[in-house]
Order: structure tokens, then C-alpha cells, then sequence
């Protein structure tokens, strides 16, 4: 058992959010902090930033506050974890609105205006361009719900919720900086625009592992009809910011059509895991052959998929266990 000191914050909703979180963790009885590391999955998160979370004053990341509160309605008798989560979302939400300094230009009309703007339904970073951005190497990541048509609104509203903050572990488990990941909403999905600073090895294998770590808890809480099951697709190549903020290039064009292969879907509707993983030719070549740490190559199988003017050579993570 080990209760943790709460840091001193003026009365508000940083405070609130701290204090529900303490009362939590509390309520399980204190589990220590390498308890609840071990609990979040191996390699999903360190004991350091979950003894930060409740210590430390700067604000933990949407998906950490995710993690712990679904692991303590686990343990709490009678918890209804999806209701906690959305308690806990608008605390979170509250606090990261009153966190965020005001932005200022010294040049009208040239501002760019960088939020975090964390709805009932969604995480979405908004940032207008001011100017095109030219061909940039970046990883991409996208990833896309199965049969999100056929939810009700609030269960669509959960099942967004959820996948964001699941992007928001792998970014952490990456190192991947705030500032360094741009997102955009795609209703039923999300693309994801990573700086090539970010080695792939670590954002692969972050990937690898969070992704079914964390999908395990979520579901296992979840009923029937919220199973968080994504496509996921990780690839890399030149992309443009246009004037209108609009992404540009071939290597998206590209992974989006390997998000939407009937191969990817058909490994996630026959498979036994609850998601599936697609990467792309480039990121196979420049990572998965070489075997680092965490990541193995025989766990990936090649897939032909048609395209406008020839067939893109993917690769289909299959796990040996599975």
C-alpha cells in the first residue's frame, strides 16, 4: 500500500481532477505505482509517470488518465467503468481548458492558432495553416472503427473516445512530443501525422504493444456493443499542409488505401485479435526486417493490394501466439 502526496494546487478544476484521482486510487486500496505500471501492461507506461500523474502539477496526458481510471473501476466493486471514464474526461477536459495559456502573435493576421480541443466525442488538435508547409517526411499513422455506422450516438461518442486516448498511449509510450503529432478527425477514424524525428523502431513498437495491451482492458469493461476494434495502418513518406490546412501526398493516398484493403479487413473480421495491423513496404524495409528489439519480422506476412496503376506491397502483422 502506498498513498501518494498530492501536489498543491489553488482551489479549481486542476484541483478537482487531483482529488478524484487520489479518492481512486484511495478507493483500491493504494496500490503502489509499480503495481499499476505492471497492471497497465509491460512496456505501456513506467512507473515514473504514473507516480507523476498523482504528484507531479503539470497536467498527465488524457491517455494515462484513461488507463488508470478504467484499471480502478476494475477493482472497485459495482464500478460502471464507461461512466467513470466520461466523469473523469470532463474533469480531465476542464482542467487541460484552464492549463492552456493564451496564444499571442506579434503579427496580425499571421497567427496560428494551436489548440487541444477535447470534446464529448473526440481529442483533436487544430492547427489552421498559415502557410503550405512543402513535401515533409513524417510517419503516418491511421487507424479506423469497425462497423461505426452501425452504433447508436452515444455508443459512437464512447468508441471515439476511446481510440483517441488509445493514440494518445502509443504517443506516449513513443516519447512522441505534443508538439511533434498533428491529428486529423475523421469521424469514424483518425490520421495521425508524426514527425520523422520520432524513431520508427520506437513507434512501431510502441504500437505493438500498446495498442493490444490497452485494447484488452477497454474491452474486457465494455459491453457487446462498444468492442473497441480498429485498422491501423503505420507508414511513411512526404506529406504536404496545403493553404487550407489539407494533408497532400502519394504516401497518404496510399495508406489510406491500405486502411481500406479488403485483406485488413478481412485479418481484423476473421482474426481472434481486435485489431489489425498494416504497414507499409517502406516501413517493413527500414524497420521490421532488421529484427530490433520488440519487433520480428516472422510475425509480419505480405499482402498485394490494388491501387490506381499497379498493386501496393504491404505487410499484415500476425502475431506467432495468435
Amino acid at each position: 500500500m502506498a498513498r501518494l502526496t498530492a501536489p498543491t494546487f489553488p482551489p479549481g478544476s486542476r484541483k478537482r481532477l487531483s482529488d478524484e484521482l487520489h479518492l481512486a486510487h484511495r478507493r483500491v486500496g493504494w496500490p503502489s505505482v509499480r503495481e499499476l505500471a505492471r497492471a497497465l501492461g509491460v512496456g505501456v507506461v513506467s512507473s515514473s509517470r504514473v507516480h507523476d500523474a498523482f504528484t507531479k502539477p503539470r497536467l498527465p496526458t488524457w491517455g494515462l488518465v484513461l488507463l488508470l481510471v478504467t484499471e480502478f473501476a476494475k477493482r472497485t466493486p459495482g464500478a460502471d467503468a464507461a461512466a467513470e471514464v466520461k466523469r473523469f474526461h470532463a474533469l480531465w477536459d476542464a482542467a487541460a481548458e484552464a492549463d492552456s495559456p493564451p496564444q499571442t502573435t506579434d503579427e496580425p493576421g499571421l497567427a496560428q492558432e494551436v489548440s487541444l480541443r477535447v470534446t464529448d466525442t473526440a481529442t483533436v488538435f487544430h492547427v489552421p495553416a498559415t502557410r503550405v508547409e512543402g513535401p515533409t517526411p513524417r510517419s503516418l499513422l491511421l487507424a479506423d472503427l469497425e462497423m461505426f455506422s452501425r452504433r447508436d450516438d452515444i455508443e459512437q461518442a464512447y468508441l471515439r473516445r476511446m481510440l483517441f486516448g488509445l493514440l494518445d498511449r502509443v504517443a506516449e509510450a513513443a516519447d512522441v512530443a505534443p508538439a511533434a503529432r498533428r491529428q486529423e478527425d475523421r469521424g469514424d477514424g483518425v490520421m495521425e501525422l508524426i514527425d520523422a524525428g520520432v524513431p520508427m523502431p520506437d513507434l512501431l513498437r510502441a504500437v505493438l504493444t500498446v495498442i493490444p495491451a490497452t485494447l484488452r482492458q477497454v474491452n474486457r469493461l465494455a459491453s457487446g456493443s462498444v468492442q473497441l476494434r480498429p485498422r491501423l495502418v503505420l507508414s511513411t513518406g512526404n506529406v504536404t499542409v496545403d493553404e487550407h490546412g489539407c494533408w497532400v501526398g502519394s504516401a497518404l493516398n496510399d495508406a489510406c488505401r491500405l486502411l481500406d484493403a479488403e485483406a485488413v479487413r478481412a485479418a481484423l473480421h476473421e482474426g481472434e485479435d481486435a485489431h489489425a495491423l498494416c504497414v507499409s513496404n517502406a516501413v517493413y524495409q527500414s524497420t521490421v526486417r532488421h529484427n530490433f528489439p520488440g519487433i520480428s519480422a516472422e510475425e509480419f506476412r505480405e499482402i498485394a493490394v490494388p491501387a490506381k496503376g499497379g498493386v501496393l506491397q504491404a505487410w499484415l502483422h500476425h502475431p506467432l501466439s495468435a
